[in-house]
């Protein structure tokens, strides 16, 4: 197993959400705090409800019909921060989880849905949609794909997760990071785990998104599914919350 490591002085945690000014970021509701930074704290309260109130708000104020907010960046990096913490991991292990879809495994799947919608792909849709003029990125999905390099370790710790279903969606979010020039060097060894684990997978979308991968870098080329193909993208973009055949992403997260 490849490790890679993590720049752990600038992606602690606490600190993400101690140090950010929420006061100047929004979410869906309006201003962020003091909403924001305590449902993030809360995701490893160990406490059933909270963490359950804490997933709502990632998917219903952060991550609202596929759009993003000003909050949403640095909450995306306090969750990749998380996954990759080896404190906070112990705490998203929880034990009324037992039987369930792990909390660490719907917390990458929230980061592989923000990581769908601030695609390039996503991106150019919208502006097929609303007849944007191209011009630079839009601002928070940009500054959310930048957060892409610091946080792919993260991921990665997660290749090797005793739940298969976790690094189904490890490696979900990992395809979905290597949208970033700046990670292409790890294609070569991320391709055998995408053909092994992705590509016979049981889930449809994710040998949908295996071979779409495969394909691509193959070519040299990232992975930006085709505007012409924006159905297809919709229907199979996003990873369902509930991780069961059939759910929705607006099923509850337990």
């Amino acid at each position: 197993m490849v490790h890679y490591e993590m720049n752990r002085k600038n992606f602690n945690p606490s600190a993400i959400v101690n140090l950010t000014d929420w006061a100047n970021l929004e979410n869906a509701d309006g201003m962020a705090f003091p909403d924001t930074p305590a449902k993030l704290r809360d995701l490893v309260s160990g406490d059933f409800s909270a963490v359950t109130s804490s997933l709502d708000h990632l998917y219903n104020n952060l991550l609202n019909d596929g759009v993003v907010y000003s909050a949403t960046v640095p909450a995306f990096r306090y969750v990749t921060a998380l996954l990759g913490d080896l404190p906070s991991r112990a705490a998203l292990i929880p034990s009324w989880e037992r039987g369930k879809f792990p909390l660490r495994g719907k917390l990458l799947t929230w980061l592989a849905n923000v990581a769908f919608d601030v695609s390039v792909g996503q991106e150019q849709r919208i502006r097929e949609w609303g007849k944007y003029s191209p011009t630079e990125p839009f601002p928070n999905f940009k500054d959310i794909r930048s957060i892409y390099p610091e946080a792919f370790p993260s991921v990665a710790s997660h290749f090797n997760d005793s739940d298969l279903r976790v690094v189904e969606v490890a490696l979900v979010v990992a395809v979905r990071f290597l949208e970033s020039p700046a990670l292409a060097v790890h294609r070569g060894r991320l391709t055998p785990l995408v053909e092994n684990i992705l590509a016979s997978s049981s889930n449809t979308w994710h040998r949908i998104l295996a071979s779409q991968a495969l394909n691509a870098w193959k070519k040299g080329r990232v992975l930006i599914e085709s505007v012409a193909d924006s159905i297809s993208s919709e229907k199979y973009g996003r990873v369902c919350n509930s991780q069961e055949k059939g759910g929705s992403i607006d099923e509850p997260p337990f």
